[in-house]
């Protein structure tokens, strides 16, 4: 089996190569090497690997390291079911480990742990943050400049809304809709073909990104990226995944929470663990969160103490 179709691609653009060690003829080879496996896990190593290639165009990474693993697992778990995340991650760590048998590359995925198969209460509580650390994340953000203001409305829409940062990163200026009183975004959620769920945002997070696109200079007359970068090489073109989980790992340590366990997909965690502790009913929880299946969200039910309320307004009290 051949990869002569795999793209490595950016956005339609022309192909980017992937450092001298990710050449097409690598996994060319790789693939030969397995070769005598079923044609199956053959199959799966070649869509594994050319989602990977893909990723790593996408976050423009030539050279990847473990830290950069650890941030694609984040995002396979975000954008994929946990079965599949765990197939696609466990090729990549094969493919790692041959290149470096064979002295070619480091092994950039040594000791990157798989996600859990069989996700508990217990794996999301330890996840989540609590109450007072997520008011620490939120508040520590200080100053008026775009980078500030930009992260900390990122930030209280994963913490706020669980907006997965795949979603955060597709939104767009002119997803803000105000309905029958209430103000929501048109957001597009993994597993989907375009912007098909509305989720509610309360005043809190509406005003802060109003306060963001205002410091950006956006005059509201067509739609731009809701969340670009600021920095001088690609300045204005839309955030990756990957700037969002290094920027939720930043500000996490910056805040004294500097666990492995803690990552960006912690926010949407965070969301459902606090509304569930309020008292928000799991059926409403379910919605906000847009999980098809109600035993997902189950997963976060525990120590169920205060009084009952709405999602997300009663979220952003807790949190302003």
């Amino acid at each position: 089996m051949t990869t002569d179709n795999l793209q490595i691609v950016k956005q339609g653009k022309e192909i980017v190569e992937i450092g001298s060690s990710f050449s097409q003829n690598l996994v060319s080879d790789w693939l030969a090497f397995n070769a005598d496996k079923s044609a199956a896990t053959v199959k799966t190593y070649s869509l594994a690997i050319k989602n990977f290639f893909a990723w790593l165009s996408e976050n423009q990474i030539t050279n990847p390291r473990r830290e950069d693993v650890i941030s694609y697992r984040d995002s396979l778990c975000s954008s994929k079911k946990i079965a599949t995340a765990r197939l696609y991650l466990t090729a990549v760590k094969i493919f790692a480990r041959w290149l470096a048998s064979r002295n070619l590359y480091p092994n950039f995925a040594d000791g990157v742990k798989a996600p859990a198969l069989v996700e508990t209460a217990e794996v999301h509580t330890r996840e989540a943050l609590t109450l007072d650390e997520a008011k620490t994340v939120l508040q520590s953000f200080k100053g008026l400049d775009i980078k500030t203001l930009r992260d900390k409305v990122i930030m209280r829409l994963m913490i706020n809304c669980g907006l997965r940062s795949v979603e955060v990163i597709r939104l767009d200026t002119t997803d803000v809709e105000k309905r029958h009183g209430k103000i929501f975004l048109r957001v597009w959620g993994k597993g989907r073909k375009g912007k098909t769920a509305r989720v509610e945002i309360s005043k809190t997070v509406y005003n802060l990104l109003l306060d963001y696109l205002t410091a950006r200079g956006y005059k509201g007359k067509s739609a731009e990226p809701m969340f670009v970068s600021t920095a001088n090489r690609n300045f204005g073109e839309r955030l990756q995944t990957q700037s969002i989980s290094r920027l939720a790992k930043r500000v996490f340590r910056a805040c004294g929470i500097d666990s492995e366990s803690v990552t960006c997909h912690s926010c949407r965690h965070t969301a459902a663990t606090l509304m569930l502790s309020a008292g928000v009913d799991i059926a409403k929880v379910q919605r906000i969160l847009r999980h098809r299946n109600p035993a997902t969200t189950e997963i976060y039910r525990h120590d169920i103490t205060a009084a009952n309320n709405d999602g997300v307004q009663i979220l952003s009290d807790l949190l302003d």
